[in-house]
């Protein structure tokens, strides 16, 4: 149990070493904590409103009875729109199975699709009571049926505590799914950024704790796209508001009403400070991320000095391990989402094999965590079987995930949904990395990689200061030993008449024949400081 805390504090300590080793160090993972927390609450803040919009939006759904098997489509020809409801995926040749239910071409007449209650406001130009309504969650809805069968013909909406009513036609209703999906999909993509917010906070830390600059410049690339899509979703609501102006609110349209009246201006002031905050963190990690590769690579601080093409297969490994954990957060991330739809949208409906598409998700979700930690262990160890059915498992999630497209509703979800659309293309590309450098890393074994990360291992566990000892031989060596070499053996046990002692390295596995085991020697310096030497 010592052993264990020992090794334990050895690790936290060596940790927060690197995380401290400079200024721009610390300064790169105090910055990516802090925006890892305001982020995630202005996420969290975008998500709440998008969720209570939609739930109000399909409670509507719900009280008219809206057929669940539609899918909405929407022609866009400039500032023309047509509504189009489809009872299959609207792609290839499946247009026959739509009806058109709204076309802003058309010429109507107000009096066939005005609210009388609205109309009678609209002729006294009372618009200031429609929009200051209470909030939707605030509103009642009740079903209006037809007394001959009992159908439902549109539906009752209660506002303002009760003192005014609206009455929403069934065509209407039915338009609503075309904002409903728009919602829907947007409280996935809020979860699904608030969740990289996280994992961009853990592999920020882990290129800090393992100096990998593959790493370093995945999170540059990352807050990249964010800002991208930060950008991106301003201009998606603005033209979103366009869209349901012209669809729902106009003064031509069934509905003539507008049921969700804040939620364009409340979506835009979280999306602007949030637009701030994702621009803030790509400048401030681009700049700190500059100079830490920039100290990364001109630094001669090592453990244990490799060979150059030692060192040059510990950067694949590396650009690997990045690759690896990309591929956790896209992958799970797209097929996620895709499973999401499959079990809470209208697409649910209009899928063909469902239970295919299940199997292959459950299959990837089970497999993904140990396939990582494969591709992680086979090429430390440069073990031959495990990495072939690393690089076999990655093969198969690249076809699977590509014979995926032969189904339409995954290819009308990839082309309907941009958010969906960019990251399982992230997700292809992070596997075809995965594959690539797996391979190389595969073609090096035997150069001496797995040896040098066994040393360096038991370096880490033997407490040797990493940051005083350098290759850097040239210009003084006499100096060198005598100024930098500065271990600590936090593990050592010498006897009480001062004679150094040789611990055995308790990493060692009995069962790598190939790599003989490294004994730690403690020693006392003519000053009388205690240092450990690895000897082999």
């Amino acid at each position: 149990m010592t052993g264990t805390k020992n090794k334990v504090f050895i690790h936290l300590k060596s940790a927060l070493a690197r995380i401290t080793l400079t200024p721009h160090t610390l300064a790169f993972f105090l910055l990516s904590v802090i925006h890892c927390l305001a982020q995630g609450m202005t996420a969290a803040f975008v998500y709440s409103e998008d969720a209570s919009t939609f739930a109000f939006v399909n409670n509507i759904l719900r009280t008219a009875e809206v057929p669940r098997n539609e899918v909405a489509r929407l022609f866009r020809d400039g500032e023309d729109l047509t509504l189009k409801l489809c009872t299959a995926a609207p792609i290839g040749d499946v247009y026959k199975d739509c009806m058109t239910i709204w076309d802003t071409k058309e010429v109507l007449s107000k009096t066939d699709y005005f609210v009388p209650r609205f109309l009678e406001e609209l002729e006294s130009r009372d618009t200031l009571t429609l929009f200051a309504r209470d909030s939707p969650v605030e509103a009642s809805l009740d079903p209006i049926r037809n007394p001959a069968d009992g159908n439902v013909t549109g539906v009752q909406l209660t506002y303002n505590h009760g003192d005014s009513t609206v009455f929403l036609s069934e065509q209407c209703a039915r338009m609503l799914e075309y904002p409903g999906r728009i919602l829907d999909n947007s409280r996935r993509e809020d979860l699904a950024l608030i969740g990289s917010q996280f994992w961009l906070l853990g592999i920020s830390t882990f290129g800090i704790l393992y100096n990998s600059i593959p790493h370093i410049w995945a999170v540059v690339f990352a807050r990249i796209m964010q800002s991208a899509w930060a950008i991106y979703t301003i201009w998606r609501t603005e033209d979103v508001k366009f869209r349901y102006r012209a669809l729902i609110t106009g003064s031509n349209t069934p509905c003539h009403f507008d049921i969700m009246p804040k939620y364009f201006s409340t979506r835009l002031a979280l999306q602007i400070p949030e637009l701030v905050l994702n621009l803030t963190a790509l400048f401030s990690t681009s700049f700190l991320a500059w100079y830490i590769v920039k100290g990364y690579s001109s630094s001669t601080i090592r453990r244990v000095g490799p060979p150059p093409q030692v060192m040059r297969l510990y950067k694949f490994f590396l650009i690997n391990s990045m690759f690896l954990q990309l591929s956790l957060f896209f992958t799970v991330t797209a097929i996620s989402l895709w499973i999401d739809q499959l079990r809470n949208s209208e697409i649910a409906l209009l899928a063909q094999r469902p239970t295919l598409y299940y199997a292959l998700f459950i299959f990837t979700v089970v497999t993904i965590v140990p396939w990582i930690v494969t591709g992680w262990f086979s090429i430390r160890r440069e073990i031959k079987p495990l990495i072939a059915g690393f690089l076999l498992l990655n093969l198969f999630y690249i076809i699977g995930w590509s014979v995926m497209f032969k189904s339409q509703v995954y290819t009308w979800t990839f082309i309907e949904w941009p958010f969906f659309g960019c990251t399982t293309i992230v997700s292809f590309m992070v596997l075809v990395g995965a594959l690539v450098f797996g391979i190389i890393c595969w073609t090096g074994f035997g150069e001496g990689l797995a040896h040098y990360l066994h040393v360096e291992a038991v370096l880490t566990d033997s407490d040797f200061d990493a940051d005083v000892f350098t290759n850097d031989m040239e210009k003084s060596p006499s100096k060198a030993i005598a100024s930098e070499i500065r271990c600590p053996s936090a593990l050592s046990d010498p006897s009480p008449e001062g004679i150094s002692v040789i611990k055995k390295d308790g990493n060692w596995d009995f069962a790598d024949i190939d790599r003989p085991p490294i004994y730690m020697v403690d020693f006392e310096d003519t000053k009388g400081s205690t240092s450990t030497l690895p000897r082999y």
